[in-house]
């Protein structure tokens, strides 16, 4: 996928998907964990949402240097846009039920090779379904930086190309009650996830992969969030019994399921996505028998027909 054209005419801005990546997005790594954008709940803690309370979120950009030769379209402040949603896959910013805008505020440009923040206190509505991007509990985020001069396109969020774009998408999920890892049973999240393509049809391909060997960057990510988890010790270093994706609206869905052996345990599954489609799947893992108190990392995204990455998610199953 291209980047935003909307924004072509700057390569100066840039938010980072992985610290200290420059603005270049690996398409191949967890580009989804962007640390330029957190949010806190006041009551829930990191990546929560507090309905009727303030929650703040910090979203930071920066500034190449003048030394890197790139193209400033000459605007006199950064735009900063902040999305929220539940826990997806790919995300929108044309489909209401895919994502909320919560707001677009000016913040100051930053010096060359400088970096800028910008603070955003979002108050969520109470009361809303558990449906509405802006409810209650895990949310993933998106947040666009530009020069105020440029307009951004409003059907396509361009990740993980656009430099201009990153994405914040991590759940941390307790698992069952007291000795749950030592008794049968599943452990299930719901994720959501949407056609980008608003006009036609495609086949994507779903994909779950268990990380047991996370690089420093995942690692510091999970553990930071992970230790809040009462009954959580460490991270898990043997598979669970096996993992899926529950794919009820999908009865013809190809799958293959490699969860159960050793190397690297996935799960694929490929689905038709008709235009704009917005679903639902579920991911449910085997804890029984697992180790009590150990951090499943599970990596889920959503490849598009052309074998370009439409969205992530990093789901770490708790087992307390």
């Amino acid at each position: 996928m291209a980047n935003d054209p909307g924004l072509a005419g700057d390569t100066c801005i840039f938010m980072e998907a992985t610290s200290g990546d420059g603005g270049t997005h690996d398409p191949n790594g967890t580009w989804w964990l962007s640390p330029d954008i957190s949010l806190v709940g006041p009551t829930s803690g990191p990546d929560k949402a507090d309905p009727g309370q303030v929650n703040p979120v910090q979203v930071n950009f920066h500034r190449h240097a003048a030394q890197s030769n790139c193209v400033f379209s000459g605007g006199e402040n950064i735009t900063v846009e902040l999305w929220v949603g539940n826990p997806s896959l790919a995300m929108t910013p044309d489909n209401p039920a895919s994502t909320s805008l919560i707001q677009i505020i000016g913040s100051p440009l930053p010096a060359e090779g400088g970096s800028g923040s910008q603070p955003i206190d979002w108050t969520p509505p109470q009361g809303l379904p558990p449906n509405d991007p802006q409810s209650s509990g895990h949310k993933c985020l998106i947040a666009r930086c530009y020069p105020d001069n440029l307009t951004p396109t409003s059907t396509n969020f361009f990740v993980p190309d656009d430099q201009h774009v990153a994405q914040h998408n991590i759940c941390i999920v307790p698992c069952g009650g007291p000795g749950a890892a030592r008794r049968p049973g599943p452990c299930g999240f719901s994720v959501a996830t949407v056609n980008p393509h608003a006009k036609k049809a495609q086949r994507v391909t779903l994909r779950a992969v268990l990380d047991l060997k996370p690089n420093d960057f995942v690692r510091k990510t999970v553990l930071t969030r992970a230790k809040r988890v009462r009954g959580f010790h460490e991270l898990a270093t043997e598979p669970p019994h096996g993992f899926k994706f529950e794919l009820r609206d999908f009865p013809k869905a190809e799958v293959t399921d490699h969860s159960h052996g050793g190397g690297h345990p996935s799960f694929e599954a490929r689905v038709e996505l008709a235009p704009a489609q917005f679903t639902h799947v579920e991911f449910v893992a085997d804890l029984s028998g697992g180790q009590l108190g150990a951090g499943y990392i599970f990596h889920l995204t959503q490849t598009g027909a052309d074998g370009h990455p439409q969205g992530g998610l990093t789901l770490v199953m708790v087992a307390v």
